[in-house]
This record gives C-alpha cells, structure tokens and sequence, in this order.
C-alpha cells in the first residue's frame, strides 16, 4: 500500500523544506525551528533524524536541494550562510556566507556550478560557487531594478531552475508574480500569467508541469493553501494555469518535492489556527494534474 504520510520525529518540527536525494529512493526534510535535517525513505512512514539541531552552527533550515555531487544544501535562514553536506556520509563539505547582516535565505536550487539561493527581506538572488569549499556569496541579482519597486516586500521565496537550464523561476510571494531571470544575461522580468497572482512558495517541475505551494486570501481575512499547477510557454516566460488542489489550511504547506511519481508536500503547520500538532508530516498523492 502507498504512504500517503510520513511522519516526523519531535514536537517542535516546524518543517519548512524538502529536496529528493541522490539516489532516487530518499528524501531530505529541514526544521524551521532548530535547523534538525530529517532523511526519510519512500517506502517508510517515518522519518529519522539525519543532522541534529545546531550541528555546525545550523540553528535554522530552510529550502534545501542536491546537487550534481550528490551534496545536500541547506539554507541557513537569518545566518545568511548556505550548507552543503555529503549525503553519504553526513559530512560538512563547504560553509558559504553572505556578504550582508539582515538576510533570510529562503530557498535554493542548481544551475551549472552555481547554487543560487532568494533572499526574503530584499528582492534579490544570492550565487555560491559549488566548486569552493568555504568563500563569500555573490549578490547576483536585485529586481529592484529590474521591475519591483523599491521598498516594496517583494519577498522571494520558492525558485527553480528551467528544464532546459537557460532560466531561473522565481517567486515575488509579497506581489503575486512569478519571475523569469535569464541565466547568461541576468535579464529578469515577471512571467505573463494571464492576470492571475500566483503567491508562491516552493517549486517543482512534475514532468513540463510546474506546481507551486500557493495561497490566497478570502473577503474575511483567511488563508487559503492550494497547488497550483502550471505549463510554461514562450520560453518560460508565459504560464497556463491548469487548475488547483486545495491543502489543508492547518497543515500550511510550504514547499513540494517530485519523487517516485508522486509529490511530496510539506506541512509546515506554521498557521495553524489552533496550534501544531504533533506528528508533523509530509503528505504524498499523485499530480492532480
């Protein structure tokens, strides 16, 4: 029979990020809260604790991925420094930092040699070299100036790289909008989608389908959690919106993973109306769409 949740060890999980591992058969999850790695198996309903809270200074975790290498990447949240671990061995291999104080790095993904990681509390995309062991980041872009205005809590959160590696997709969770950044020009501007906002956190190609952890705000006030499930066109620069799979509003998804035919979702529970409840969990069910 399926798993259709796995549970995580503790009460204070709080569980914000998720990657595929290397091997096709594991899953990384990251703890919010203490920035605790969980490693779970797609064919065991439990998670198991894989790097302990604090370890190398990891007081927070966030959006995570594997690279080429096999390297799980963590990111550090308000530390403002990007992990990178071997998966076979549980081993810290690089410690990058950002060049800023105030930071909150959000979410990462792989392009070529470069690991590339949004940063929340400004409109802008940090680039680590994977080929370094220890170093400084690159302030790669700011969409400030390329269309967000200044001052406005764009939040960036959930990325992406294209199929085909030419772009990266980005979401402006504050504003709604989906970003296309041409990786050799840096050249960056919102993806058409036809007049709908889309408030995105984590991202994942299924196939050519995109579907985003999206939320959106009744008449009253409340929070609404949903993927939404998109098909890029025009060189990912325009979005069809194939339709949406209502979440639980208590588990407050966050991100999404695409592993074994199936998507796994991460319930965060961060507003949960009346408090988290242990276990936390990642759900898993077929692509609606």
């Amino acid at each position: 029979m399926m798993i259709e949740r796995y549970e995580l060890p503790g009460g204070d999980v709080f569980p914000e990020g998720i990657t595929e591992g290397p091997d096709g058969k594991t899953f990384y999850v990251s703890g919010s809260a203490d920035g605790a790695v969980y490693r779970g198996h797609l064919d065991r309903p439990e998670l198991e604790l894989w790097s302990p809270p604090g370890a190398d200074g990891r007081h927070g975790a966030l959006g995570m991925t594997v690279d080429g290498a096999g390297r799980l990447i963590v990111c550090g949240g308000h530390s403002g420094v990007l992990f990178a671990y071997d998966t076979a061995t549980g081993a810290l291999v690089a410690r990058h930092q950002v060049t800023t104080k105030r930071t909150l790095l959000n979410d990462v993904c792989v392009n070529g040699g470069h690991a590339y990681a949004t940063d929340s509390l400004r409109p802008a995309v940090w680039r680590f070299a994977l080929d370094t062991e220890i170093g400084a980041a690159e302030p790669w872009i700011d969409l400030t100036g390329h269309g967000i205005e200044p001052g406005k809590a764009a939040y960036l959160n959930g990325l992406v790289s294209t199929q085909d590696g030419s772009a990266l997709l980005i979401a402006a969770q504050g504003t709604g909008q989906l970003w296309h950044v041409d990786i050799a020009t840096r050249e960056a501007a919102p993806v058409d989608l036809g007049g709908v906002e889309v408030r995105g956190d984590g991202m994942v190609f299924a196939g050519d389908v995109l579907y985003v952890c999206d939320y959106t705000g009744d008449a009253g006030g409340e929070a609404h959690f949903r993927l939404t499930a998109l098909r890029l066109t025009d060189g990912h620069r325009k979005a069809e919106v194939l339709g949406h799979h209502a979440m639980d509003a208590a588990d407050t998804p966050t991100t999404v993973a695409y592993l074994g035919g199936r998507l796994l979702v991460v319930n965060s529970q961060l507003a949960a109306s009346d408090g988290p409840k242990a276990p936390f969990t990642v759900t898993a069910l077929e692509p609606p769409f």
